[in-house]
């Protein structure tokens, strides 16, 4: 398995993911006392902010992918970095103008805001400072916190790609996982009132990164890759019954003990899931959830993700003004349509985005080549910045 070939099943992953949390981005505001059903809705829609855990184990895998297959190429770091700017930076330098634009013109509120300075935004370092606003910043910019600590992660990970044998480069990404999910539990040990710091903080949330990554690594081994596959039946039920913990690990997150249960062991527990999801998706052969993945709707989504996680916010912020002067909230059947307004919104503008914005940067990006003699992969649909 090579970073050239396209897989269509993690278009459909990512179109998972991306739903997942823009799904939860709209009912979280649901009032539970209106009734069991409400309740339900909002005990169990929680499990949509796992859409970001998902997306960084995406990432892992394909970003490592990428550099294993051309670390000896002489154009390694310039083409991996030109590629990545022409993918992340348009339709994220178009977001931070317009909120830097509209912050100046209208001022702070639920939606604008200086307390992270433009140039944290432009370094990818806010959610550092996002440990001081303690999930009060703006709410147009506040998903932004995983972009940075995938950025932040894509400025290290090519060294070590270079620099560590490929026969121990498995062995330490699976260290940093392991490091990392140590850590977090240990920060919020010691730190139990900081609530959103073990979420945010980089060096606390790379497990997700490192066991996509490991993924990738495995796969490059004909041995190891045959191991896996040989045992695929007992991944197959060891991800069942990770699986079927969902509903109860959702429900915790409900409860008084959340942050212990998302801070000691959930955060681990989802990149783990992930990875035997990616692994039963990367599989040989066919099979129903494949099919499932490479259905046009979830492909569509996947598409469109990268914007769509940015720009979902602001879209809903717009609509809700110009048609409530308020807030988004979901407490009446007026304010439900206005969510399902807000989200045709979104994924309008983030189609147009895609064909006059991204699309055009990633055929550029396509022009720079690691070396002369490689084929241009196609990577377009299945990149997670």
């Amino acid at each position: 398995m090579t970073a050239e070939k396209r897989i269509a099943e993690l278009d459909g992953l990512r179109g998972c993911a991306i739903l997942l949390v823009t799904v939860w981005h709209s009912v979280m505001l649901i009032d539970p006392s209106k009734g069991a059903i409400n309740d339900l809705i909002w005990r169990f829609s929680i499990f949509g902010q796992s859409g970001v855990d998902l997306f960084f184990v995406l990432s892992g895998f394909l970003i490592v992918g990428i550099l294993c297959d051309h670390s000896e190429s002489d154009s390694y770091f310039s083409t991996f970095y030109t590629r990545r700017a022409l993918r992340i930076l348009p339709p994220y330098l178009i977001l931070v103008l317009g909120f830097y634009l509209l912050t100046r013109i209208f001022g702070s509120g639920y939606y604008l805001g200086a307390q992270v300075p433009v140039w944290a935004l432009l370094t990818f370092i806010q959610n550092w400072f996002f440990v001081s606003t303690q999930g009060t910043e703006a709410a147009t910019i506040t998903g932004t916190w995983s972009l940075a600590i995938e950025e932040q992660f894509y400025l290290v990970i090519p060294l070590l790609v270079w620099c560590i044998p490929r026969r121990h480069l498995l062995s330490l990404l699976l260290a940093i996982g392991c490091a990392s999910a140590a850590a977090r539990a240990l920060y919020f040990w010691v730190n139990p009132d900081n609530l959103y710091a073990p979420y945010v903080m980089t060096p606390l949330r790379l497990d997700g990164l490192a066991i996509g990554g490991a993924i990738a690594v495995a796969y490059r081994n004909d041995v190891v890759r045959a191991k896996i596959f040989a045992r695929i039946k007992a991944i197959r039920w060891a991800c069942l019954l990770l699986v079927s913990i969902t509903p109860f690990y959702a429900w915790s997150l409900r409860s008084a003990a959340a942050h212990q249960v998302l801070y000691y062991v959930g955060h681990l527990y989802l990149a783990l899931m992930y990875g035997l999801i990616l692994i039963l998706a990367t599989q040989p052969g066919d099979g129903r959830t494949k099919s499932l993945l490479r259905s046009r709707v979830l492909g569509f989504f996947g598409m469109i993700s990268y914007s769509l996680y940015l720009f979902h916010p602001p879209a809903k912020g717009v609509v809700f003004q110009v048609f409530h002067g308020s807030v988004e909230r979901l407490q009446t059947a007026s304010d439900a349509v206005l969510m399902m307004v807000s989200a045709a919104v979104a994924i309008l503008f983030c189609l147009g985005l895609h064909r006059f914005v991204e699309r055009p940067a990633q055929l550029r990006g396509k022009t720079f080549n690691y070396d002369s003699n490689s084929h241009d992969s196609d990577l377009i649909a299945i990149e997670r910045p």
